[in-house]
């Protein structure tokens, strides 16, 4: 408990893996793995699993750990995130990442020389990006995150600190309040702003799709989802939708910068492919290898979530990486431990783009990686639905960053952030991080 509360547990739980080997517990009802993804992570579970009940709150996609109740919540939004309908969203999705491209620009420009680099904590910038979009996507109308700031952070930190109440239910009204109430604020703010924001959105018609147009709704809750499931849901979407996003965008940035010569390599990729920034679409990024694999490799070693998802051992009990564990206890597959295990890859803890191009070279050190080890939407019915949105941003944003910018890395405290030394409520707490953005001297 003290570890989650602290943002530790990712790392203390990877020195334990380390030091115990693949299969460890870590608190009472709960016992981590890291020795692969067993096909028990998508488990049938009948009946309402332990602590599944009450929030307080309306249940979510989240929360729904009933089976039947998970599939009704995920057959409702499933249409709202197929590639289909990521790809009629692309203009939106484009004019974004114009406008995310325009404020750097501006800002280059009005600090230094065009011929010079400007200092630029590009974890903010990310972060305005992903969150007006998903407001627009999602609702129908952006956050102003450009001039209001990003409230989710603290939120996340309230609901990982209520979460590991639940290790502890004899005792758990009692730690409740140990919580900040700064804290339960954040959290607070978040779950007004997304009832807000869809009370507002149902009030008006479309002109044209979004996310919550394409969500079933059913006011018996029978197929769709009712009002109240709609708003918790929402939740969910605003923090899914943007916090993970900016996670990858700016440990791959990270990742960069620190490997000046992957980071040549995939800006030549990219300026040789495209004459012209209108020619950068997500059609033509399919044909961009290297880059593809940048986002593989920032799958790897960058993934939003490091501690990984609880999942609930079936009545009965199961059998997992070789142990057989009692019914009704939390487990997870630990990504980190596996992302930097050599067991599984070859220089776990450096950036090798060139991994996930080797499957058919067995001529390469990484021919024997364990691609498939790395999973960062999860596996089964209860995978991130996302996906293909957050393909879709990751590729855009960094192929139009390093065809319009030279980035380099900068000697300052918040320039040498190490990625994976970050806190871990839930979702990774970013610092802010610093890079050096120059317009390229083809542009100026």
């Amino acid at each position: 408990m003290s570890s989650l509360w602290r943002g530790n547990l990712a790392q203390n739980v990877y020195a334990l893996h380390r030091k115990y080997g693949p299969v460890v517990r870590i608190a009472p009802m709960n016992s981590p793995s890291r020795h692969r993804w067993p096909s028990t992570i998508s488990i049938r579970i009948t009946g309402t699993p332990p602590r599944s009940r009450k929030t307080g709150r309306p249940m979510s996609v989240l929360n729904a750990l009933e089976p039947a109740t998970h599939r009704r919540f995920r057959g409702a939004m499933e249409r709202a995130f197929t590639e289909r309908a990521v790809g009629r969203q692309e203009g939106i999705i484009g004019s974004y990442v114009d406008v995310l491209m325009t404020r750097l620009r501006d800002l280059v420009e009005e600090n230094v020389d065009v011929a010079e680099s400007v200092v630029v904590d590009i974890v903010r910038w990310y972060g305005f990006f992903t969150f007006d979009l998903i407001g627009d996507l999602g609702f129908g109308n952006h956050f102003d995150a450009w001039g209001a700031g990003n409230i989710i952070p603290g939120s996340l930190r309230a609901a990982t600190y209520r979460a590991s109440l639940g290790y502890y239910p004899g005792v758990s009204w009692l730690l409740a309040y140990f919580v900040p109430e700064s804290v339960l604020r954040k959290q607070r703010e978040h779950w007004n702003l997304a009832v807000g924001k869809i009370n507002r959105r149902l009030e008006r018609e479309m002109s044209r799709p979004d996310i919550i147009s394409l969500i079933k709704r059913d006011e018996d809750g029978k197929e769709g989802l009712t009002i109240q499931e709609l708003q918790a849901t929402a939740s969910v979407i605003i923090v899914a939708g943007s916090e993970t996003t900016v996670s990858i965008l700016s440990g791959i940035t990270n990742d960069l910068v620190n490997n000046p010569e992957k980071l040549t390599f995939l800006t030549s990729e990219i300026r040789e492919k495209f004459e012209k920034e209108e020619e950068i679409s997500i059609a033509t990024l399919k044909e961009t290898t290297y880059l593809n694999a940048v986002i593989q490799e920032g799958f790897r070693l960058c993934n939003p979530t490091p501690v990984g998802l609880p999942r609930v051992v079936p009545p009965g009990g199961d059998r997992i990486c070789g142990h057989h564990l009692p019914e009704n206890i939390f487990v997870n597959v630990h990504p980190l431990s596996i992302t930097f295990s050599a067991e599984y890859f070859h220089q776990p803890s450096e950036f090798h783009p060139e991994r996930w191009l080797a499957a058919n070279d067995p001529s390469s050190p990484f021919y024997n990686d364990n691609r498939n080890a790395v999973q960062v939407f999860g596996v089964g019915p209860r995978s991130c639905i996302g996906g293909p949105l957050a393909m879709a941003e990751l590729q855009l944003v960094l192929a139009r960053m390093v065809w319009r910018f030279d980035l380099e890395k900068v000697d300052t405290e918040a320039g040498n952030l190490k990625w994976e030394e970050q806190r871990v409520f839930t979702v990774v707490e970013r610092k802010p991080f610093e890079v050096g953005l120059r317009i390229r001297s083809a542009l100026q």
